[in-house]
């Protein structure tokens, strides 16, 4: 798999792809002669980017990184940024509106200061030519993290900081292959494995190809990071990642629930409390209020109180039966004494049964007769069967990961373990 390449290495040709198309819309030309590492010259400086181009660097290796080579005239910048935030704080019918809008003279007065890298540039010019809906999502990222800070009373330096990390957080996805990304169903252990390095990616890419601070780089790289080591790339914990790091944690899990068409803040807020010590509480917190005091309607579905959703009880019953059935077998591997490596799995699949079977008891509705819950109740039950349904899926793709390096025999006796977590074929 191709991820980031720095200098002496190919172009990542994923990225490759992306520039190509964006050069089709936007004028893209070389800013300096681009030249492979025994010194023939592939591209002049000043000359426009076009197909040609793409023939040559192929399998080439070049003197320095491609996206140092390229400069777009048009695209992307910090005066169109300037124009789609300002659109975004307008528009109150977005479901971050409660969270932004009191905000939104403070995020457009730093987003004048904000310096947008030329590298930066290019590539978001590009992930917007390629998947158009991306920049939407970077803005929203850069609103919400910045009016998390600002709701802490952060210092302009911070906030300005907090708006890029929130704009850049997922620019790494442009070197993954596009088949893993908006991928409408849950993503199989390959399809995990490509996406899980793209924090990675930006982070490297940031570190590497412009002056931003390091503290920026790092937090992009840990913005899928959980403190109970539950995330990725590292699967480090609270005290491991960074406070910026853990802020965009926050912002990444709340704008990852706005593709749901209805009560979006108070799904985020939800998923924020479903287990504790997963996020930071600080930053969890704004989200939490801001739920709070939006007040979002209902979904219709739950609103007549006379038709309760009788399949939700179901479907938790079913987690909370799969759930028990993989820790008895977890036990009974463990009483095993295999390799160490399978005790270390199988003790971490262990521990994230237990903090998933708390978070199903802390809820304290199970034993309620369908027709008594309230309309709220019925909501939280939804929400519940969600959430744990996704943890449960993570626990899954997260102890795949962890046994890869097993023997097949032994991840031959673990593969009931996996199969039983998830209610669908991964």
């Amino acid at each position: 798999m191709h991820a980031f390449r720095s200098v002496g290495s190919e172009p990542n040709p994923y990225a490759l792809s992306a520039l190509m198309k964006a050069s089709e819309t936007h004028e893209i030309v070389a800013s300096r002669d681009i030249v492979d590492v025994r010194g023939i010259k592939l591209w002049a400086e000043g000359l426009p980017v076009s197909a040609s181009l793409h023939q040559r660097l192929l399998d080439r290796r070049l003197q320095h990184p491609l996206e140092t080579c390229l400069r777009v005239e048009d695209g992307v910048t910090g005066f169109t940024l300037l124009g789609d935030l300002q659109e975004l704080l307008e528009d109150d019918t977005s479901p971050l509106a409660p969270l932004i809008q009191p905000w939104a003279r403070l995020l457009m007065a730093q987003m004048k200061q904000l310096p947008i890298h030329p590298v930066v540039q290019l590539m978001l010019t590009a992930s917007a030519a390629t998947r158009p809906h991306t920049l939407g999502h970077a803005v929203a990222g850069m609103a919400l993290a910045g009016s998390m800070l600002a709701s802490h009373d952060a210092g302009h330096a911070d906030i300005r900081l907090a708006m890029l990390g929130g704009l850049l957080h997922d620019l790494g996805e442009i070197y993954i292959h596009p088949l893993y990304l908006d991928y409408a169903q849950p993503l199989d252990l390959v399809g995990h494995k490509h996406l899980v390095v793209h924090p990675r990616v930006g982070q490297l890419l940031l570190t590497h190809l412009t002056d931003y601070p390091r503290e920026l780089a790092r937090a992009v790289g840990e913005h899928h990071e959980r403190s109970d080591r539950s995330g990725y790339p590292a699967r480090l914990s609270e005290d491991e990642i960074s406070p910026l790091g853990r802020a965009l944690a926050v912002m990444e899990l709340t704008l990852g629930v706005m593709r749901w068409p209805h009560a979006r803040l108070a799904r985020a807020s939800f998923a924020l409390r479903v287990l504790p010590g997963e996020f930071d509480a600080h930053w969890a917190s704004v989200i939490c209020e801001g739920a709070r005091a939006a007040q979002e309607p209902m979904p219709p579905e739950l609103a007549d109180t006379h038709s309760p959703s009788a399949a939700i009880p179901d479907q938790l019953a079913d987690i909370d039966r799969r759930l028990g059935a993989a820790r008895l077998l977890a036990i009974e591997l463990q009483e095993q004494r295999r390799t160490a490596q399978v005790t270390d799995v199988v003790g971490h699949a262990l521990h994230r049964f237990d903090r998933l079977r708390a978070a199903w008891n802390s809820l304290g509705l199970w034993g309620v007769a369908d027709e008594a819950l309230t309309p709220h109740q019925q909501f939280e039950l939804a929400l519940a069967e969600a959430e744990l349904s996704q943890r449960m899926r993570n626990v899954q793709r997260e102890c795949l990961l962890l046994s890869e390096s097993l023997g097949e025999g032994e991840k031959f006796r673990l593969s009931p373990l996996w199969r039983g977590l998830s209610s669908t074929p991964h």
